[in-house]
């Protein structure tokens, strides 16, 4: 049976790069049944761009800046069909039987929350399906059911540490098994960063807090404090020293603007994600049930 999918794409200031990703997809075969383009802060141009050039895609708009968790969240919601296949507007396809590929893995694991794809090289190198401990944001694939136990993505400007590390950990406490697959493979046409400027890296030491704070029990913050040791360790290391302090002294504030968010997992959860998310595990497929639960029971 062929799974019905949709594409989604959040979106904001690069129109040259959505558009890009939107004819990508259009040109795959089988083609998503539906695409939905959120528009983050309201951005007519782009609005209008896309219409002329896809007028078949819908759009979704925010006059509020949401960031990217916060579209994703609008998208997955909008999407008509119980998988939803997740690019960033500089992400897409990398041959046109992507979604092709989507509905076998889905008839291979149709209980699975999350299915990966791969966007590096060195992803490529697993011999077959993988149990992952997070998933790639740049291309992914959600059960919708799935998704909708989770609270989502907190909306955050800049995600970075924070996006897919949330939400994969609360997949992996609601029981939910994300599946990295090497053959769906996604171009990400985005320059590494090498030096973060000072907004961003202050974001990223934020948010490096923000995890433990809205999902570690207490016991448990002393981890997510050598995390953040860790993180400030290494960019020390590195020689990123614009926007370190800023992103120290913005903790406090950070965490206390966003404890809206907080609900904690079990220590369990929390103990076995972070040993699943250093290593990946085969997983075979058409296995045991007992690995991956009905997200409807």
């Amino acid at each position: 049976m062929k799974e019905p999918v949709t594409a989604v794409v959040p979106a904001c200031n690069r129109k040259e790069a959505t558009l890009r990703t939107l004819a990508v997809i259009a040109s795959c075969d089988p083609a998503p049944v539906e695409v939905i383009v959120h528009i983050d802060g309201g951005n007519n141009e782009m609005e209008q761009a896309i219409q002329a050039a896809h007028p078949a895609v819908k759009i979704l708009k925010s006059d509020q800046l949401l960031g990217p968790g916060g579209s994703r969240n609008a998208l997955v919601h909008a999407a008509q069909t119980k998988w939803v296949a997740n690019f960033d507007d500089d992400s897409f396809p990398e041959t046109p039987d992507y979604f092709a590929r989507i509905q076998r893995l889905v008839n291979i694991e149709p209980l699975a929350a999350m299915f990966s794809a791969a966007s590096q090289p060195s992803e490529t190198q697993f011999p077959g399906l993988m149990r992952l401990g997070v998933f790639s944001g740049c291309g992914c694939v959600y059960n919708k059911e799935w998704f909708m136990k989770t609270q989502g993505y907190v909306p955050l400007p800049i995600a970075y540490c924070m996006e897919e590390v949330d939400l994969s950990l609360q997949l992996h406490a609601l029981g939910g098994i994300m599946v990295h697959d090497p053959e769906l493979r996604v171009v990400h046409d985005r320059k590494p960063v090498t030096t973060p400027d000072e907004v961003l890296h202050a974001g990223i030491i934020a948010n490096t807090a923000l995890l433990p704070f809205l999902r570690f029990p207490i016991y448990l913050w002393p981890v997510g404090l050598l995390q953040l040791a860790s993180r400030i360790v290494a960019s020390v290391r590195a020689g990123w020293h614009a926007g370190l302090l800023a992103g120290i002294f913005s903790i406090p504030r950070h965490l206390f603007r966003h404890r809206r968010f907080r609900k904690t997992e079990s220590g369990t959860a929390v103990i076995s994600w972070l040993i699943l998310r250093r290593s990946m595990h085969p997983l075979v497929a058409g296995g045991p049930r007992s690995l991956v639960q009905d997200p409807t029971s």
